[in-house]
């Protein structure tokens, strides 16, 4: 899919999810996630600073938007044709199926990205498991605790760091594999790490709909 293609399609679904219609909002959307795209994609495209910064450009542009049109989501579509409590929690469950989004799949993403200067340096030790086991482990952690921060139970995730670790850890019997260890201590932080930020993120956008 190419760049313009790719800001249509996501300009248009946020429009329809958002309920507003408002030239501004639509403009610098599409002028933002085309740019960036084009220049990801012929650019240097497996660059992770190049992956960073677009995506910060993406970022600064959607809170200038959200700055200056504070009240365009209020005078929207869904707004204006539903009662106050069904769109409130419209809007709730909207943030929480984005925090859901960011914390999930885009996490793995982003981790994958970080930790990739390091994957060569492990690939001589045999540490294959199933195709995508490493993938999947990483969205049911992240799934996890964004639960418990949502559910105000923080505590659950120190008993899921410490289980990871016995599991993980316990496969690391040669001290010469403490490039591994390493490797494997790395991706557990920055995977823990984006699932809280993003999961405080979505409480705070919960709680700002659904007091």
């Amino acid at each position: 899919m190419g760049p313009l293609l790719n800001g249509l399609t996501v300009t248009a679904i946020s429009c329809l999810l958002l309920g507003t219609f408002h030239w501004t909002i639509l403009l610098s959307l599409l002028l933002t996630l085309v740019v960036t795209a084009a220049i990801e994609a012929h650019v240097t495209p497996d660059s992770t600073t190049l992956f960073a910064i677009c995506h910060c450009l993406r970022l600064a542009a959607f809170l200038a938007i959200a700055y200056y049109l504070p009240d365009a989501v209020k005078n929207g579509w869904w707004t204006k044709s539903l009662k106050p409590d069904i769109w409130r929690w419209y809007f709730g469950c909207l943030s929480c199926v984005a925090g859901v989004i960011l914390c999930v799949p885009v996490g793995s993403n982003v981790i994958a990205r970080l930790i990739s200067r390091f994957t060569n340096e492990v690939r001589e030790y045999d540490i294959s498991g199933l195709a995508e086991g490493g993938r999947y482990i990483g969205y049911l952690e992240r799934i996890l605790v964004m639960l418990l921060v949502l559910i105000n139970q923080p505590s659950g995730i120190g008993f899921l760091i410490t289980a990871k670790s016995i599991l993980r850890f316990g496969e690391i019997k040669d001290a010469s594999q403490r490039k591994v260890a390493e490797y494997v201590i790395i991706g557990t932080f920055l995977s823990f790490g984006w699932a809280l930020f993003i999961s405080i993120l979505t409480q705070k956008a919960i709680g700002h709909w659904i007091p």
